[in-house]
């Protein structure tokens, strides 16, 4: 498998998991937030991911998930479907199990807390790729992780038979950067952050990127940014960029991620939820603050 393997592109969605109060799932709003992306004209979608609180899920529940995102989807976009854990065991388990529910691919990081090394994290993948022989999506978010995927070691992954795509959120620009240019020929390439570095990391080979905050608030403007830059229309597709831009800018000063995601696409009308704690809703001062910058944006808000 290589880049050619799958059809992976343009504006991916890495959906929120709305919880009630409680902290139960909330699966009709998961159910119609899915709905809103595909109407909005997403590329594809990823579950259980950062932005999913993949943290405060049990397996089960990544599971239900990967199933309902699949039912509704009906293979209208891809499917991925986050897997991460810090025993390759555990990955390989909840991964062969999101492939029988009909993902179309998974993705997985390195493993979190235990701050492995380089060859160390190239062992994990190499033991999950082996196993699975199935589409993967290689995640490197340092911020969350404690750990960098080193371009050397993206170099190393590409040669892995599952390894079809790496989702680089490196906040360090070189990272990206010097990404495309070594793996862009074998894997596909997704930026994370598409809200200040979608375009210009389309501009250099990037094959599309995840929206987050700026999807799930905005809607179709998000996707309309990778569809801008694709037809040539680089006026449009600026434009469309900067907006993208002051909505995770508010989104982000609000308050923890995804809590204040959730938060903002409430305001809007959204199904956002609840978080589940530890973290919690933006509230007070901080959510007045956030509908004004939403309203300033010409959105409609509801407080």
């Amino acid at each position: 498998m290589d880049r050619n393997s799958v059809n992976w592109y343009g504006s991916i969605t890495a959906v929120v998991t709305p919880f009630y109060k409680d902290g139960e799932i909330d699966i009709n709003s998961y159910t119609q937030n899915v709905e809103l992306c595909l109407e909005a004209g997403v590329h594809g979608i990823v579950v259980t991911g950062c932005t999913g609180e993949a943290w405060a899920l049990t397996d089960r529940e990544k599971l239900l998930l990967a199933k309902r995102t699949v039912e509704v989807v009906r293979k209208r976009v891809p499917v991925i479907s986050g897997t991460t854990s810090i025993s390759p065991s555990d990955v390989i388990a909840l991964s062969k199990e999101c492939i029988k529910a009909g993902v179309d691919g998974i993705m997985v990081s390195a493993p979190y807390d235990c701050l492995p090394s380089q060859d160390e994290i190239y062992e994990h993948f190499k033991l999950i790729s082996d196993e699975l022989k199935f589409p993967m999506l290689v995640y490197n978010i340092p911020s969350r992780l404690g750990v960098n995927l080193s371009v050397q070691l993206m170099d190393r992954l590409a040669e892995l038979e599952s390894v079809v795509a790496i989702k680089q959120s490196s906040k360090d620009y070189m990272d990206v950067f010097n990404t495309i240019k070594t793996v862009s020929d074998r894997l596909r390439v997704i930026v994370g952050y598409s809200s200040n570095r979608g375009l210009p990391c389309m501009a250099l080979g990037a094959d599309g990127f995840t929206s987050t905050s700026d999807l799930q608030v905005l809607g179709k403007p998000a996707v309309e940014l990778y569809n801008a830059y694709a037809e040539g229309d680089m006026v449009r597709a600026r434009v469309l960029q900067e907006l993208c831009f002051k909505t995770a800018s508010a989104v982000s000063a609000a308050g923890t991620f995804p809590a204040s995601l959730k938060s903002a696409m409430n305001l809007v009308g959204r199904p956002g939820g609840y978080p589940r704690r530890p973290l919690l809703p933006v509230a007070g001062a901080k959510l007045e603050k956030l509908a004004s910058d939403l309203a300033a944006l010409n959105l409609k808000v509801s407080l």
